[in-house]
């Protein structure tokens, strides 16, 4: 399902690096949380569409597969997203063949990104919105698959300086510890899941906001005040 193009990745790489890293301000925080080799699922906070660029700069040399929903699939953006390591999922109806497919990268030790919430929030820095099983579950899933494996689910802050990303805005990206997902094997299995969300969404967030706004007029207002 998912597909890197060896040379649209091999052009854009360095691209990639050199413009994020001298068109805004950026600061790594905890990158000696992110092992160099084997498997992991990372879990992000979903704040700005440049998310996915900014996790590109914990990993200047490993390949990213990132489980997107399948709305951000249009246009000339999918063209690039099919062949940068994005694949769909209805996050509605999740997809068995979508799950299975996660469960494979992940088998092959491969850095496999899913943005926990569930969707895009324009939170306050260090607010989470309610996390949705669905990150533990398959990690979990994983783990029991291949015991082998040293699997971590390793969460990541985004603080943003502007709501709408600008020329020089200030990038802070917090790597949070790892969370051992065979550490939760000993649960009952409901249990494990309720307990590794529970985890991963206290690393991703001081304060659990449960009542989040409407997130288009939100965005509305966001490009108002920049223009």
């Amino acid at each position: 399902m998912s597909y890197i193009s060896p040379w649209l990745s091999t052009l854009l790489r360095p691209i990639h690096s050199l413009f994020m890293f001298l068109y805004f301000d950026v600061h790594l925080h905890g990158t000696e949380h992110l092992p160099t080799r084997g498997p992991i699922i990372l879990a992000p906070v979903h704040r700005s569409r440049w998310d996915a660029f900014v996790t590109y700069c914990l990993f200047p040399r490993r390949l990213l597969r990132f489980l997107t929903t399948q709305d951000e699939f249009v246009g000339l953006q999918s063209w690039f997203m099919k062949r940068l390591g994005a694949f769909p999922i209805n996050t509605q109806r999740p997809n068995a063949s979508a799950v299975r497919h996660c469960q494979e990268l992940v088998l092959a030790q491969q850095v496999l990104v899913i943005f926990p919430e569930g969707n895009l929030y324009y939170y306050a820095p260090d607010e989470v919105h309610p996390l949705k099983p669905g990150a533990a579950w398959l990690a979990l899933s994983c783990q029991k698959e291949a015991p082998e494996l040293d699997l971590p689910v390793i969460p990541v802050r985004y603080v943003y300086s502007d709501r709408v990303l600008r020329f020089r805005s200030r990038i802070e990206v917090y790597v949070q510890a790892p969370l051992k997902v065979r550490d939760y094997l000993s649960l009952a299995p409901k249990e494990g899941i309720r307990q590794l969300t529970a985890d991963i969404q206290r690393a991703l967030g001081d304060v659990v906001n449960e009542t989040p706004p409407d997130l288009r007029t939100q965005a509305q207002t966001k490009l108002e005040k920049s223009s």
